[in-house]
């Protein structure tokens, strides 16, 4: 789109400035798209602790289901975001934009069940409840 076409320009004129200041050559965007995205650290996306025990929400939620999805399901989205990471930035260094697009949907799966599921655990609470109130709470 040519409305792109300023802030696209923009973020070329950052990037070759960012090399610049790291003593490297623009050949290529693309290429310096790749250096510059290798150098950054990317931490591990960890399993958050939850902030009460498996079984406080007994008898609501068993704490044997607590432990399976917290420990066993949510797990599995973070651990597999973190692979699919890992894999995203080989294509990345290696300028693989196929296994870059082919790795999107595990990267927004992945992702968005870690990001759910974290938001999740902090809706429930063992002190949380109580009757409903209202039209609910007459019928």
């Amino acid at each position: 789109r040519s409305s792109d076409l300023p802030e696209q320009q923009q973020l070329c004129d950052h990037i070759t400035g960012a090399a610049a200041m790291l003593g490297l050559r623009a050949t290529s965007h693309s290429k310096l798209i790749r250096v510059l995205g290798s150098l950054v650290p990317r931490q591990k996306h960890t399993l958050p602790d939850l902030p009460y025990d498996y079984g406080a929400l007994h008898p609501h939620i068993s704490a044997e289901i607590m432990q399976l999805h917290h420990s066993k399901h949510h797990a599995a989205y973070v651990n597999n975001l973190n692979v699919a990471e890992e894999k995203y930035a080989e294509a990345l260094a290696k300028g693989d934009i196929t296994s870059q697009v082919a790795l999107q949907p595990a990267l927004k799966f992945n992702g968005g069940g870690h990001v759910n599921h974290s938001i999740f655990w902090t809706n429930l609470s063992p002190n949380g409840g109580g009757e409903p109130d209202g039209e609910i709470g007459r019928a």
